[in-house]
């Protein structure tokens, strides 16, 4: 709760001095806005803001199952100090899963319970695009355990709406970077590596 109005308090300077807004889905990196950094006056803030709502269609709870695991994610927007030393702000999106076994219903991985700033998954403010211009959300990955994101749980995760934004498919693309840390070897992924079809609740 301390994090929350700390940030809070951190970003109200920044939402009420002047600021120069750019459309969530013209940005390819939050790096375009650091390159031009100089054409920004002293003391105003780069806001990638969600103005035409298109984040919209990612919020809410989606569902599916591969193999004996069943996944809940939920997925929201929230505006987030993006960078503080260029004062940049960003509608970003948050996603939270569940994780549990099928047949015997223990749970594998909750994020849901993960508090202040702790996000495995947060939104990096862009959109990449693929062949045949289908388009994909991308949210910075990293595990819950840090032993494990020292061993490659880390990366991005790619959220592709489909059949008129009533299901989005999910695909992780692990960076497999390990850690000095590292002391076991490459750990087993828990999101789904190959990708996995969500239907929203």
């Amino acid at each position: 709760m301390k994090k929350i109005i700390l940030l809070s308090l951190l970003m109200l300077p920044l939402l009420h001095c002047k600021a120069q807004i750019l459309p969530f889905e013209n940005i390819v990196a939050v790096e375009q806005v650091i390159d031009n950094y100089d054409a920004v006056e002293e003391g105003e803030t780069t806001y990638i803001k969600d103005v035409n709502n298109v984040l919209d269609n990612y919020t809410g709870v989606w569902k599916g199952t591969i193999g004996a695991k069943n996944y809940t994610f939920n997925i929201y927007e929230k505006t987030i100090v993006y960078d503080e030393e260029y004062n940049i702000i960003a509608d970003v999106l948050i996603m939270k899963y569940l994780i549990v076994d099928s047949i015997s219903l223990e749970v594998i991985e909750d994020s849901t319970v993960t508090l202040g700033e702790d996000f495995p998954c947060k939104g990096a403010a862009r959109f990449n695009m693929f062949s045949g211009n289908e388009m994909a959300y991308v949210f910075d990955y990293i595990g819950m355990d840090s032993s494990k994101v020292a061993c490659g749980q880390n990366g991005e995760v790619y959220a592709t709406l489909k059949n008129n934004n009533t299901q989005l498919f999910l695909k992780l693309s692990a960076n497999h970077y390990l850690y000095n840390e590292c002391l076991t070897g490459l750990v087993e992924q828990v999101l789904p590596a190959y990708g996995i079809l969500l239907t929203k609740q």
